[in-house]
């Protein structure tokens, strides 16, 4: 057991330093070829960061543990959430939301819808006597693909309309960096964060096996929050050098982005229906997810002024209530 944790330990700190180096690099590589400020935050930064979901979704789909993979989409979108909150407490005094534009409202949106379409397929294979798949993919899988493509369309038409000053966010790069070094160092940080997110599934579910862990705790919470840290420490550096819209752009495009992650485990798995074999308690994570987002939209929407500790109140909220949703999902591993 004690191996198997340290390897897990390892795995993570693996994906920690690769997954951020994964980050910096794809930033280069989007100025020197061209690619748009939006892209990189909402969508290629997003999907760098998010490269440790999808291994670890799809490699515990393919060992058939279905549990650990939906697990960890859903458990890491709630944990992505709470990096605006640790944001807030870092970035000095005043609310955070305040500091960012409201244009993260269409992002949070899309990523709540995408969450809602997997909730209701996941509901409607315990409820109801459907068959919902297609050539052993579940139809959820293809709801959210076509959303995704829609939704993502519509916020790339959406920056192009109404382009930001993006200064800040040109400093996270290290310009001196030539495109040929950026590309090398991008594949060897993705393939070390492939075979981490390798060794983090296959270790993940035998130390649920072993403890008598519940698998859809163990996913949602420990792996999850291993597979985030690449966001987490994104997000600090960006607050770090003021680029406040590049630390919320990367939260809500990898949550946007995760979703798609059900996709790759939905034809990963072969047991039919990714989302059908999960467990139901994933629909408590995923209201859970759906919640936090809401605050966060809240606060970007009503901006309030208003603070505690000189922390805004969406940001305490959002903490209060992954904490909250946190212990009952421990609750239901121990009862399971």
């Amino acid at each position: 057991m004690v191996e198997l944790w340290v390897i897990f330990l390892v795995s993570a700190v693996a994906i920690i330093i690769a997954g951020t180096k994964l980050s910096d690099y794809g930033d280069v590589i989007a100025i020197k070829t061209g690619l748009g400020q939006a892209l990189v935050g909402s969508i290629l930064v997003a999907g760098a960061t998010s490269l440790p979901e999808v291994v670890t979704s799809s490699t515990a789909s393919i060992i058939g543990a279905p549990d650990i993979a939906i697990g960890n989409v859903f458990g890491s979108n709630t944990f992505n959430l709470m990096i605006l909150a640790l944001v807030d407490l870092l970035h000095g005094a005043g609310p955070f939301m305040l500091k960012v534009h409201s244009k993260h409202i269409l992002s949070a949106l899309l990523g709540i819808l995408l969450s809602g379409l997997a909730t209701l397929f996941i509901l409607a294979n315990y409820l109801t006597d459907l068959k919902l798949e297609f050539l052993g993919i579940g139809l959820g899988s293809f709801a959210i693909l076509v959303t995704y493509l829609v939704g993502t369309r519509l916020i790339f038409r959406y920056e192009k309309k109404h382009q930001l000053e993006e200064e800040e966010e040109e400093d996270l790069v290290d310009l001196e960096t030539s495109l040929k070094e950026a590309i090398i160092g991008f594949s060897i940080s993705a393939i070390i964060i492939v075979i981490a997110g390798i060794s983090l599934s296959y270790s993940g579910d035998k130390i649920a096996t072993l403890s008598g862990l519940d698998k859809t705790f163990m996913g949602t919470i420990l792996v999850a929050a291993a597979t985030s840290l690449p966001e987490v420490v994104a997000s600090i550096s960006a607050i770090r050098i003021n680029a406040y819209d590049m630390a919320v752009g990367n939260v809500f495009g990898s949550n946007i982005f995760n979703m798609v992650i059900i996709i790759v485990s939905d034809i990963a798995y072969r047991g039919g229906s990714v989302l059908e074999a999960a467990s139901l308690t994933h629909s408590l994570t995923a209201v859970l997810g759906l919640i936090l987002s809401a605050v966060a939209v809240i606060g970007l929407f009503y901006r309030s002024k208003k603070t505690f500790l000189t922390i805004g109140w969406d940001s305490i909220a959002i903490t209060a209530i992954y904490l909250f949703g946190a212990y009952l999902l421990f609750q239901l591993g121990i009862s399971a």
